[in-house]
């Protein structure tokens, strides 16, 4: 009897573990394409910033200035190994390039071509404003 417990057990949880690793990947090769991370300029981030926290006009400006000290003192930090960044990416494009087939590789272009447009109308990356 303890057995057929035993054994039951094992397969409901078999069962679990495998119905959650196809979930998981059926959803990211399906599902939520036209759902991908939305790419934000600096004063959308703003925006939203002010917006969940209600800052009143004054406010803003407050922080709004606190974020401006901020970006120019991690653009100091940062100004001294972009240009090693620069390489590591420039190396790492030509090595994709290098995999993909012509009109992959026209595609990869592309994209590389929208993200550097994207930095350059936020000026510059935005993920920790």
């Amino acid at each position: 009897m303890r057995s057929s417990k035993s054994l039951a057990l094992a397969f409901v949880l078999g069962a679990l573990l495998v119905g959650g690793v196809v979930g998981f990947t059926a959803d990211r090769v399906f599902g939520h394409e036209d759902q991908a991370p939305r790419f934000f300029t600096r004063t959308e981030l703003r925006q939203h910033f002010a917006e969940r926290l209600a800052l009143t006009p004054a406010q803003r400006s407050k922080v709004d200035s606190i974020l401006d000290r901020k970006r120019a003192m991690m653009d100091s930090l940062l100004a001294p190994v972009r240009p090693a960044m620069k390489a590591v990416s420039d190396s790492t494009a030509r090595a994709i390039d290098g995999v993909l087939d012509e009109r992959q590789r026209a595609k990869f272009a592309e994209m590389r071509a929208e993200n550097e447009k994207r930095e350059q109308d936020s000026g510059g990356r935005v993920a920790h404003e």
